[in-house]
């Protein structure tokens, strides 16, 4: 099942086509690092990562310790695994407009456009670039009939992994949208669609997991069981095909247990059924979950037949870390912009920005290569970075604003001065007033 040149699950080193193994890409990393004897992060060390690494990505164009995403439906806008994606290492991820009924509705022209720009010109395309498909409350419409063979001969042929998740536009449709059901997609789906029958299982229905042990279940906390499992939701109705593996599924004796959750192993690739939405509103409850992003990545490494965490908390704290770190620089940058529009100089701040992405970028290669609790040391430093960048940025702003402070100053002086001038000079010397003479009416004979 595993495509050429990529990492298998028991966490074997491929060769191919594709690229080398790990060690060609991060032997001369490790040379580095262990020839420095550092234990903590290093700006000077850390920003040859940066500069080696592609260097060392260029004979193959691909880091084969990531996976590349194709997430078509609702990558954006509001909340969305997409986010989650982008941030982790792990994740190289396109997105691309295909849901019209996301957040509203998204246009038909913004959806050709994205199409036209994102989506991959050909079949071959398609092939070489991406590990996994996502059809996230993806319309049929928007695609063709060339692309739709796409994603059933990219699982077959290639073991690209592919991901249908619920919707009103996925699997049986809603709302007058198209059906999955008959397509080449639904060939390569772990589940049947109906046509004709019930497609919505519909109310606040609760979820059950019943395969604790498969490996993208072991790789997150599902014991207990989460709290969005327990409150429920709704989602499409389908039927499990056979040989495929039910993970979870809905508690309901109006539909009879129907399969939440489903995984198959499908010519050389592996293919997944989630039948409720995981974006807001059928996803708000997930999304509200600690481990959502963790829920995210780790299937994308499952369906790319990567190797799983095994300790989940270490590196769910890590991927907070890294999240904390990209907020906190979209603030920073936010901050740079204000000083910089009042005439301050944010060199400094930007040199200190560069020291902490060659931080990250040294976690993230810990990271890739699996090595999770020395990715979190430098994470965890990272932050401490971030907090005295923050420190130097108020300090840089206090003195960008000095001038602002004290022309204001002078303006509110002045006018005070002005003012107490004129006050002083009308009511208490009176020097425009002359006085009143008294006088004496004259008798008049």
């Amino acid at each position: 099942m595993m495509r050429k040149g990529h990492l298998p699950c028991g966490g074997g080193r491929p060769t191919g086509a594709r690229g080398m193994g790990p060690e060609a890409l991060s032997s001369p990393l490790r040379h580095m690092h262990l020839g420095c004897g550092m234990r903590r992060a290093c700006p000077c060390w850390a920003a040859l990562v940066l500069i080696v690494l592609p260097c060392a990505l260029a004979a193959t164009g691909i880091d084969p310790r990531k996976v590349s995403v194709l997430y078509t439906g609702d990558p954006y806008p509001g909340i969305t695994p997409y986010l989650s994606m982008k941030e982790d290492a792990f994740i190289s991820v396109t997105p691309v407009q295909a849901s019209s009924m996301h957040y509203a509705g998204i246009t038909s022209e913004d959806i050709r456009k994205a199409m036209r720009i994102y989506m991959a010109r050909s079949y071959d395309d398609y092939v070489n670039k991406y590990d996994v498909m996502i059809l996230s409350d993806s319309n049929r419409g928007v695609f063709t009939s060339g692309q739709i063979f796409w994603f059933r001969d990219g699982v077959l042929d290639h073991g690209i992994g592919l991901l249908m998740v619920g919707g009103y536009e996925s699997f049986g449709g809603g709302f007058n949208h198209p059906s999955w059901a008959g397509s080449p997609v639904e060939e390569v789906l772990p589940v049947l669609v109906p046509q004709g029958l019930v497609t919505w299982v519909s109310g606040n229905v609760r979820i059950e997991p019943v395969k604790y042990d498969n490996p993208f279940m072991a790789s997150l906390p599902f014991r207990p069981t989460p709290e969005y499992m327990r409150i429920g939701t709704d989602g499409n109705f389908v039927i499990q095909k056979e040989g495929s593996e039910l993970l979870a599924r809905w508690i309901s004796t109006t539909y009879n247990d129907p399969p939440c959750y489903v995984t198959w192993e499908v010519g050389k690739g592996r293919t997944f059924a989630m039948m409720h939405d995981w974006t807001p509103g059928g996803g708000y409850w997930m999304s509200r979950w600690d481990y959502y992003r963790d829920f995210a990545v780790n299937l994308m490494l499952y369906l790319a037949g990567r190797q799983l965490p095994t300790d989940y908390l270490v590196v769910h704290e890590y991927r907070s870390a890294i999240h904390s770190i990209s907020v906190s620089k979209g603030l920073l940058m936010s901050l740079i912009d204000f000083v910089d529009s009042f005439g301050g100089n944010p060199r400094e701040i930007d040199s200190q920005i560069i020291v902490l992405n060659a931080m990250v970028a040294e976690s993230q290669e810990y990271y890739l290569d699996h090595r999770f609790e020395e990715a979190l040391e430098r994470a965890q430093l990272a932050i401490e970075k971030v907090k005295e960048i923050e420190q130097l940025s108020v300090r840089i702003k206090n003195q960008a604003l000095l001038w602002v402070y004290v022309v204001e100053w002078l303006s509110v002086t002045g006018v005070s001065l002005l003012a107490g001038v004129v006050v002083w000079s009308l009511m208490v010397r009176r020097r425009l007033y002359r006085e009143v003479r008294v006088t004496r009416l004259k008798e008049v004979m």
